[in-house]
């Protein structure tokens, strides 16, 4: 057998009822066979569980595209947190080969730090995969990568959590891709070292901004969405070959006082690449257009090439500053200032 449905183990699925033992032993029963624990409609309330390596969490949320309070938004397959004094809601620490695809996370804001999703490596490459779910609600991150090998977090919303929307601290051989990350309390990325890919997601109205990559290295940021973050689109800092390309960047660092608003920084950085983006007002939230002071920012760099990128509309003050640069090519740029 390598399907199980979590309602043979007396789930309920009704939102009041404790589903958590149901849980821990349809995930005993499927790690046995490698297998498959799938999630009927429903709303399971549960405790925070360690989940075994080599299983599928399979449900069908069909969560839309609102705020996280409202029903509809939340989805129709959703593990709801009745306590929040751990990690995460779903630990995977040490976990390798497991999927979890089409639920919704909602951590109801419980706990100090409770992440949606914990992981680290134990030792061996984990192609762990995350596909489709919702994560919202979290007092942590939505997700926390805490020195993760191999994983991909696809076509997934993580929204209204405390912390970071994904907190990379290390990772190797990451994919994200397709995400929608939006309304978290710090940024929306936090991406750490190590070769990942973040492509293609929409990161948005983030309280301190879209990526931070601060002391981070080999990572590449691609055909990415950032709007109307409180803080800097992207901030790259102290780090080392990076590349940065293909991005708009639209209204971001308009709510920060001037040291901070900014669209695009890169500071105190070496070896890193940041080619043919475009950063440009954002559509108006409260109060007009969102524009920042600065459209680009590069200072204290060594060895970086800042080229063919577009900052049309894109400051009140400055579209580009540039200061203490060395063996660095910023050249070829063009913009103009919001009027």
């Amino acid at each position: 057998m390598l399907y199980w449905n979590i309602r043979e183990f007396g789930a309920k699925g009704d939102g009041k009822t404790d589903d958590t033992a149901a849980l821990v032993q349809g995930l005993e029963a499927a790690a046995k066979e490698n297998g498959t624990l799938y999630f009927p409609m429903g709303n399971y309330a549960i405790h925070p569980v360690k989940v075994p390596s080599h299983v599928t969490l399979l449900g069908n949320s069909a969560w839309g595209e609102g705020e996280s309070s409202k029903p509809d938004s939340l989805g129709h397959t959703r593990l709801t947190a009745l306590s929040g004094e751990a990690r995460a809601l779903l630990d995977l620490d040490a976990c390798m080969g497991t999927r979890l695809i089409g639920l919704t996370l909602d951590g109801k804001n419980l706990g100090t730090k409770m992440h949606g999703i914990y992981s680290c490596h134990g030792g061996v490459e984990q192609n762990n995969c995350y596909e489709d779910c919702l994560i919202c609600n979290f007092s942590g991150s939505g997700m926390k990568m805490d020195w993760v090998w191999v994983f991909a977090v696809r076509r997934c919303r993580i929204t209204n959590n405390r912390l970071y929307g994904i907190d990379v601290d290390r990772g190797y051989d990451g994919w994200v891709i397709d995400n929608n990350i939006v309304k978290n309390g710090l940024w929306g990325i936090n991406a750490g070292p190590g070769m990942v890919c973040y492509t293609a997601n929409t990161v948005a109205q983030n309280l301190e901004g879209g990526l931070l990559a601060d002391d981070t290295q080999n990572i590449n940021v691609t055909g990415n969405s950032f709007r109307n973050n409180g803080g800097p689109g992207i901030l790259i800092r102290n780090s080392r070959a990076c590349a940065v390309s293909g991005n708009t960047v639209l209204g971001n660092g308009a709510a920060k006082g001037e040291r901070g608003s900014c669209g695009l920084s890169v500071q105190d950085s070496v070896g890193i690449t940041i080619v043919g983006n475009t950063i440009s007002e954002g559509g108006p939230l409260k109060g007009g257009p969102q524009v920042p002071e600065i459209g680009l920012e590069a200072r204290g760099l060594e060895d970086c090439t800042i080229t063919g990128n577009t900052l049309y509309r894109s400051a009140r003050r400055e579209w580009l500053k540039t200061s203490e640069n060395q063996r660095s090519v910023i050249a070829n740029n063009t913009g103009s200032l919001a009027v």
